[in-house]
């Protein structure tokens, strides 16, 4: 680093000529201070007493005025190159004896690139789908691996630009293979590119053979019994001729089912489709395998995972309603069409049913949900209802009630047990009002609805008692009816966990006319009924503590994240819960983490898997030390990599980016050529040192001496 040329000058918070203007006008006051004396001194003390005092003066001019000595260089130095390594999955990959990572490695430790370190000031990144921090040697540590889940090859020389921004690079090396998968399309952002862009091809463009699985799609909730389709995608390259195998196994390795085809190409790419069946309920996971062929360019994607939820068989839905009547209809029309409902109905009809006789107990221990809809009447059989009631409580069915029609209120007492209402013996008069939510819950709204109380605004109001049911205290308040005859809101819409049996009760009558309305899609009434059926069906009461995952198959190098939710014994959400995670893998477990509180009651954790494989995580909620709950949840970690769908080098990527850069394309055999030729002129850079003139000790010390002289000699010379 040479200095070219340089300057020295006075800077002030001041023009300067305003400070030599003071500097002089203090030289004329000191003159004139002393122009003569009393007694008379001779000249010499005179002109001494002069110049101590404009002395002073200068001092307190520099203290006012701050002063600095500027000194400007223009400084010649090497000019910068951005040294960028591609340390993403397929720059892993071993092809014949071509092996990528020692090839970056073996350009790193040549004597063409120290040479032209010791010429040129390099900065070396590595990067995958984004750049690394820069490195402060000039070599890739031995403790990093190329693993990064995609390339962005934009991205990285534009972090590279904005990361030396205060020494912009003169121009960049990249050593990559050139398999870009996410970001902009470099070729295209190469014309703008600052600078020339050199590009290494590492790797070879040689023919290779691989076989991988590109997508596997099935739904991720079935019903248990059912059969379920599976469509894999896969790509052949250089098997023309090979006979494969794809087979779908479950989590213990076990077959289910397999097809075997002939690849009639060097480059195929196909479609199969699989039907599974699976009978046990619960979260399952399968595994999809294509067989490996011999000499392939890797075997990390020939295998992926899946998960299934399977369900029980269909809800099994008993409605006991009174006569038939418009609401009835619809309510039946609406749950009829839901295809995981199974309907089972006993219409009211002169103390017996349309469709047949009192559901006995066997019937019973085969529903799921039952609904009161405008039942029980008058006319129904006592000893009958009653007999029923009884074998309800007994098999701690969940139940529905629907206020309205022609109910017999005494009878109705009969469930009051598992109602989360009571009956009143003398109500007062219908009034209507506006049914509305007053919060979020499952049967109200889905979790993705954001403005849920939209539509509720545009339906009909409803009729209602407001004084026909007590409600406990354990009742939780869904909706409420506003009316403009009365000031009090009273609930329209009420749920009961008692005892873990669910029940709800809807207290508006005439409820048919929801069902005339359509503000969005279907209306509120068919969602509502579905949602209404489906909480209920979860026969126990919900879990305070819920752990959910963004997704349960991960890759390699992905971070896990995961959510806990929260609720109080009510199942409200609980903000200030303490929750902590504890993830284990195999016979390995990790130590305990604590959750991150994200509002609304959920928590968010993220941890780094540590190898492939199912791992655990345990989550578990308490407050003020008392223990609220914990779930279980399972996330598999395997090898599969969107670097490994195509991992050839791309020569033509890399020859595109450096001639629309301006810079040129390189093999890896060729970087001597590269390195030895690339003598980039020097670049000047200003630098600006200062020193204060003011604001020092020694200054304040001067001026004090200096005025300490003057006064002594007056005194000594008998002046005033």
């Amino acid at each position: 680093m040479n200095a070219e040329t340089s300057t020295m000058h006075i800077v002030a918070n001041i023009p300067v000529w305003i400070l030599l203007f003071s500097i002089l006008a203090a030289l004329v006051f000191s003159i004139w201070a002393y122009k003569r004396t009393w007694p008379p001194t001779g000249l010499t003390i005179r002109w001494t007493l002069i110049m101590l005092r404009w002395g002073a003066l200068i001092g307190g001019i520099l203290i006012i005025s701050h002063p600095e000595l500027e000194l400007k260089e223009n400084l010649l130095e090497p000019a910068s190159i951005g040294v960028l390594i591609d340390q993403s999955a397929s720059m892993s990959i071993t092809q014949g004896e071509v092996d990528r990572q020692q090839i970056v490695r073996d350009i790193l430790n040549s004597q063409s690139f120290s040479d032209l370190n010791k010429r040129q000031r390099l900065n070396l990144f590595t990067f995958s789908d984004s750049l690394s921090e820069r490195y402060n040697n000039v070599e890739i540590p031995e403790d990093v691996s190329a693993n990064g889940i995609g390339t962005n090859i934009s991205r990285a020389w534009m972090e590279a630009y904005e990361k030396l921004a205060l020494s912009p690079p003169a121009a960049l090396i990249m050593i990559s293979d050139g398999v870009h998968n996410s970001g902009p399309d470099p070729i295209r952002l190469a014309r703008t590119a600052r600078t020339a862009i050199y590009t290494i091809g590492v790797g070879s463009s040689e023919k290779y053979r691989d076989i991988m699985l590109l997508n596997v799609s099935a739904n991720p909730v079935v019903y248990q019994g059912s059969t379920n389709p599976v469509e894999i995608g896969f790509r052949c390259i250089g098997a023309a001729g090979k006979s494969l195998t794809i087979a779908i196994k479950n989590s213990n390795g076990k077959l289910i089912v397999r097809k075997q085809l002939t690849v009639t190409s060097d480059y195929y790419e196909g479609t199969e489709f699989f039907d599974i069946v699976i009978n046990q309920p619960g979260k399952r996971r399968f595994q999809v395998e294509i067989s490996t062929i011999e000499n392939e360019l890797t075997t990390d994607n020939n295998h992926r995972s899946f998960y299934m939820n399977v369900l029980a068989s269909k809800m099994r839905v008993l409605l006991m309603s009174g006569p038939p009547d418009n609401g009835l209809g619809d309510i039946v029309r609406k749950l009829s069409n839901d295809d995981h409902i199974e309907l089972i109905q006993r219409t009211s009809r002169s103390g017996s049913f349309y469709e047949g006789d009192w559901p006995d107990t066997d019937m019973l221990g085969k529903v799921d949900v039952v609904i009161l809809h405008h039942f029980p009447i008058k006319s129904t059989n006592s000893n009958k209802l009653k007999e029923f009631a009884e074998a309800v409580k007994e098999s701690e069915l969940p139940l529905g009630f629907f206020d309205g029609g022609t109910i017999d209120y005494n009878k109705l007492k009969l469930f009051e047990s598992i109602l989360p209402v009571t009956v009143r013996k003398y109500p007062k008069p219908r009034v209507e009002g506006q049914v509305i939510p007053n919060q979020r819950h499952a049967i109200i709204a889905d979790p993705e609805e954001i403005n849920f109380s939209a539509e509720w605004l545009g339906l009909p109001p409803l009729k209602y008692n407001p004084d026909r049911f007590d409600f406990g205290k354990h009742v939780n308040v869904l909706a409420e009816f506003h009316t403009l005859e009365l000031l009090d809101r009273f609930p329209a819409i009420v749920v009961s966990e008692t005892g873990g049996v669910k029940s709800v009760a809807i207290l508006g009558n005439d409820l048919w006319r929801w069902g005339l309305v359509s503000t969005v899609d279907e209306g509120v009434i068919g969602p509502l009924l579905s949602r209404l059926v489906r909480w209920l069906a979860v026969r126990k009461a919900g879990k305070r503590v819920e752990l959910t995952f963004d997704k349960e198959l991960f890759s390699n190098q992905e971070s896990v994240a995961f959510s806990v939710s929260v609720f109080n014994e009510n199942y409200f959400p609980l903000e200030d819960a303490l929750v902590s995670a504890v993830i284990s893998k195999s016979d390995t477990v990790g130590g305990e983490t604590l959750l991150t509180g994200i509002g609304a009651g959920r928590y968010r954790g993220v941890f780094q898997p540590y190898g492939e494989g199912e791992y655990q995580i345990k989550a578990s909620a308490s407050l003020d030390g008392l223990n609220l709950g914990e779930d279980i949840g399972r996330i598999t970690v395997e090898p599969f990599n969107i670097e490994l769908l195509d991992a050839k080098l791309n020569e033509q990527l890399l020859k595109s980016v450096a001639e629309f850069s301006g810079g040129a394309y390189f093999q890896s055999s060729q970087v001597d050529s590269l390195f030895d030729s690339l003598d980039l002129p020097l670049t000047e850079r200003e630098e600006i040192t200062r020193w204060q003139l003011w604001g020092r000790g020694w200054i304040l010390a001067i001026i004090v001496g200096l005025l300490t002289i003057e006064w002594f000699i007056r005194i000594r010379t008998g002046m005033l």
